[in-house]
């Protein structure tokens, strides 16, 4: 299964987002605890402190006036003799007074227990803690009349809370951000090693290196890239092979001919011999070599730029057989070789070039009549597979090894590369008809074993009313 570099990339984000949100949460959470537990001991401390003179400037209001109904002005007092902001519950919970500060604020008592405190539009502003206990206020007889609560205009030791908190944050995205960049660097590390690779690759390649590959194992879209780039440098060091091989046995097609042509014309310029009908015969069969293969470079050429010439018709499928195989009748004769057609019942009739469709079947019996032993035989037929017919042409010649037959419709290829020209043609002719068979549409293929002779099989499109149309 590929893993998806997109999937990687995002999984990489993801971690890291979760390594710094941890972190964040985990410390936070943590040193909130602890500053909150310590904000709390400093209130409680400062709140022991005040808590007598509160309760005995309040209690003594009260027994004066004996009731809260001058509570305001008991918390005012209070309030300024205490720097701090005052009110008051009665012994029911009701709020009977407060300092001038707390005027226009909301002030009720929580069912757990809590005083919550807000002030005008709703928003929440301070709670009181419910760790920090009001200061209880008694009557002269000892009974409870209600309890005092105090606030800070700002708490005590807030900042340092504050900045505490802010250095553990500070710290745990120090932490977080280093893990990410360590991961983040590691991944880029992964994806970055094989790029570098191609890269690098790709600079030797332009420098005409077609050698190098590249090794990667990875499975993602980084390693589909190698492994495509590994192909088309193998293609390219084939076709590069190629391409000399063909100039070397272009060179040496044309020279065999042109040697003896010269060395003829040269024997009869010297009056070594005289320009009679067999001289001029083979004069006349090594032009006609020359212009095969001229002839045969020349439709590759076409092929390679989509400049080949087809005129696509109707055409019968056994009568294409039969012809072809009545074309080399006389040659087969000579070479001892029994060629015929297997009449195609049931096959439909193709859309191809006629021309063209005689050219390779020409070619095919050119190169099983060359392989195929006197008392051998050559058999042509057809068979429809599904839209398209497909035509053999099999011998039984010597066959081709396994090793060959992947670069049998090479150009200049050859089995056995000391075979001679008269007995392996110019070694374009299966090359052409693999190019023609695709110029329209088809596919060539080859089957074959040592001992066993030859199959070659191309298809071609069936003939169909729309095709007609």
């Amino acid at each position: 299964m590929i893993r998806s570099l997109r999937f990687r990339l995002l999984a990489t984000t993801a971690a890291v987002l979760a390594i710094v949100l941890g972190a964040l949460v985990l410390v936070s959470s943590r040193q909130t605890r602890v500053e909150f537990r310590r904000f709390e001991n400093v209130v409680i401390a400062r709140h022991d402190t005040f808590a007598p003179t509160l309760r005995r400037i309040l209690e003594e209001d009260y027994r004066r006036a004996g009731s809260w109904t001058a509570g305001d002005a008991a918390a005012a007092r209070a309030s300024t003799s205490l720097r701090r902001e005052i009110f008051i519950l009665d012994a029911g919970g009701r709020l009977v007074g407060r300092s001038p500060a707390l005027t226009r604020a909301r002030i009720r008592e929580e069912p757990g227990g809590g005083i919550r405190i807000e002030w005008a539009g709703g928003v929440q502003r301070r709670m009181l803690l419910l760790q920090v206990p009001g200061v209880t206020l008694t009557d002269s007889r000892g009974v409870t009349v209600g309890r005092a609560f105090s606030l800070d205009p700002e708490p005590a030791g807030s900042p340092d809370v504050i900045r505490s908190l802010n250095r553990w944050l500070a710290g745990a995205v120090a932490v977080a951000g280093v893990a990410a960049l360590l991961l983040v660097a590691a991944v880029a590390r992964r994806v970055l090693g094989p790029i570098e690779a191609l890269t690098s690759a790709a600079r030797d390649m332009e420098r005409g290196d077609l050698s190098r590959r590249v090794n990667v194992s990875s499975r993602d879209e980084i390693g589909e890239l190698a492994r495509s780039f590994d192909a088309m440098a193998e293609a390219l060091s084939r076709n590069e092979a190629l391409r000399r091989a063909l100039v070397h046995d272009v060179a040496h097609e044309l020279r065999t001919p042109l040697t003896n042509i010269r060395a003829q014309i040269e024997a009869i310029q010297d009056g070594l011999v005289s320009a009679d009908g067999p001289m001029v015969d083979s004069l006349h069969e090594d032009v006609l070599l020359l212009e095969r293969l001229v002839d045969d470079l020349q439709d590759l050429a076409a092929a390679d730029t989509g400049q080949l010439g087809l005129r696509p018709e109707r055409v019968d499928t056994f009568a294409a057989l039969d012809a072809a195989a009545a074309a080399v009748a006389s040659r087969a004769q000579r070479a001892g070789v029994a060629v015929s057609a297997v009449p195609a019942d049931g096959v439909p009739a193709v859309r191809a070039d006629p021309t063209r469709l005689a050219q390779i079947l020409g070619n095919l019996l050119s190169n099983a009549l060359t392989h195929t032993p006197p008392g051998g035989r050559i058999t042509l037929e057809a068979a429809r597979h599904g839209s398209q017919v497909e035509i053999f042409v099999s011998d039984t010649g010597c066959g081709i090894a396994a090793e060959h037959l992947p670069y049998v419709f090479d150009r200049f290829y050859r089995a056995d590369p000391s075979r001679a020209r008269h007995s392996g043609g110019t070694g374009l002719g299966l090359a052409i008809v693999r190019q023609l068979v695709e110029a329209q549409g088809g596919h060539a293929r080859v089957e074959s074993a040592p001992g066993k002779g030859a199959r070659f099989a191309f298809t071609l499109p069936a003939e169909t009313e729309e095709s007609q149309s």
